[in-house]
C-alpha cells in the first residue's frame, strides 16, 4: 500500500511536471466472612501498580502486557509515506528515516524533527496543479514557504472534536483551525468512509475537493461497518 501511494504521488508530481520553491485502578478490600470486628478498621484502599510491575501484581490470569519501545505511530495516513524522504533515491537511508520517524515518542520534537523534510517535499506537491504557491498555508517565495503546512503534518496525530456530532470530513478540525470556512460543525477525525489519500492529495495540491483523485474506490464492505471491529473478517 505504501508503494502504491508513493508511485501515485510521484507520478502526479511528474505529470504536473513543477516543483515549487523554496490507567490506574485501584483494589476493593474483600469484605469479612464472619462478623464485623468494629474495633479494628478495614486495610486502606491501595492503589495499583503503574510501573513496570503491574501486570505482576494486577492478580489478573491473563495481566495486560508491558509496552516496550514504541515501534509505529497511529497518524494521519501518507504522511510518512509521501513527505519523509519521498524521492531520495537511496532506498536503506529513505527506509531508516522513516522507521526513525515512526519511533519517535515525543510530540513535542516532531515539528522540529520532521518539518523540514516535510517541507521539502510539499514544494514538489505544490506543482501537482501547475501552479505554484496555492498549496494550502503556503506563504511567500522564500525558504519558510512551506513551513506552515509541513509544521501542520509534522504534528502526526489525528484530531477529533467530540463536541460535533456530525462526521464527514477528513482534517475538518484542522482546517477549522487555519479558517478554513464551512467545517466547523464537523468533528474531524478519520471515519471508515473518508478518502483520506484523495482528501490528503488536493490539501498539498492547494486544490478543491475531488479535483486530484487516486482513482481507488472504497470497498463498502470494509468501509460500512457500523460495529467494532468493523472490517470483514480475516480469511
Amino acid at each position: 500500500m505504501n508503494k502504491q501511494i508513493i508511485l501515485g504521488l510521484a507520478s502526479l508530481a511528474l505529470f504536473g511536471a513543477v516543483a515549487c520553491s523554496g490507567d490506574d485502578t485501584t483494589t476493593t478490600p474483600t469484605p469479612d466472612a464472619g462478623s464485623k470486628d468494629t474495633s479494628t478498621p478495614d486495610a486502606p484502599v491501595v492503589p495499583a501498580d503503574s510501573g513496570a510491575d503491574a501486570a505482576k501484581d494486577s492478580g489478573s490470569a491473563n495481566p495486560p502486557p508491558v509496552l516496550g519501545a514504541q515501534i509505529d505511530r497511529i497518524g494521519r495516513p501518507a504522511v510518512n509515506t509521501a513527505a519523509n524522504n519521498t524521492f531520495n533515491t537511496d532506498a536503506n537511508a529513505a527506509g531508516k528515516a522513516k522507521d526513525a520517524y515512526n519511533a519517535d515518542s515525543d510530540p513535542t520534537a516532531w515539528v522540529k524533527n520532521y518539518g523540514p523534510e516535510v517541507a521539502k517535499n510539499l514544494a514538489i506537491y505544490d506543482g501537482l496543479d501547475t501552479k505554484c504557491g496555492n498549496q494550502l498555508l503556503a506563504g511567500q517565495p522564500g525558504p519558510m514557504r512551506y513551513a506552515g503546512l509541513a509544521g501542520a503534518l509534522s504534528d502526526d496525530r489525528i484530531y477529533v472534536n467530540t463536541g460535533n456530532s456530525v462526521c464527514g470530513n477528513y482534517l475538518a478540525v484542522e482546517l477549522t483551525a487555519v479558517m478554513v470556512p464551512g467545517l466547523d460543525k464537523d468533528c474531524g477525525g478519520r471515519a471508515l468512509a473518508y478518502d483520506v489519500i484523495d482528501a490528503t492529495y488536493n490539501a498539498v495540491a492547494g486544490t478543491a475537493p475531488g479535483t486530484i483523485v487516486d482513482g481507488i474506490s472504497a470497498d463498502p464492505v470494509k468501509t460500512g461497518g457500523k460495529a467494532f471491529p468493523y472490517l470483514v473478517p480475516a480469511k
